[in-house]
């Protein structure tokens, strides 16, 4: 059973995957999103692919003629490490939880306000390769997989 719904027929075109992703990106390991569509969402998955490599699995509930349902399902773990950061604390020990629990086929998807270089390199001693992205505004997504 979906932990959350967005039925995206309402919402204007070019602002549906942008409100899309931002639900995508506040689901917890495990949690699902069911996505309600008029037509097949397959541009949405080619750009979660791109975008979110390995991050999520897509199953079709309804497929059409009139509705869609996907379930798109978190299989990141993620760790946001700017709230503890401001709080003044340090969140490696938080991140290497996480990264202890990262199974097969999963990922671990770390924000920071900063690219973590030490981290990655901590990680990559322990079998992870890491993809670094700056986001707007300074931050980073850091997304570390398992060789």
């Amino acid at each position: 059973m979906p932990d959350d719904l967005i039925d995206v027929r309402p919402i204007p075109p070019r602002d549906r995957h942008p409100q899309i992703f931002t639900r995508l990106d506040a689901l917890d390991f495990g949690g699902t999103l069911r996505l309600v569509n008029d037509h097949d969402p397959k541009p949405l998955r080619y750009q979660l692919e791109a975008e979110r490599p390995g991050q999520f699995d897509w199953e079709v509930v309804e497929d059409g003629p009139q509705e869609w349902a996907i379930d798109i399902t978190a299989k990141a773990r993620r760790v946001d490490a700017r709230p503890i950061i401001a709080e003044g604390h340090e969140p490696f020990d938080t991140i290497m939880e996480a990264a202890r629990a990262v199974g097969p086929g999963e990922v671990l998807v770390v924000y920071a306000p900063f690219e973590p270089v030490r981290l990655e390199g901590v990680l990559g001693e322990q079998g992870f390769a890491h993809d670094a992205e700056e986001l707007e505004g300074g931050d980073w997504r850091i997304v570390f997989t398992r060789r």
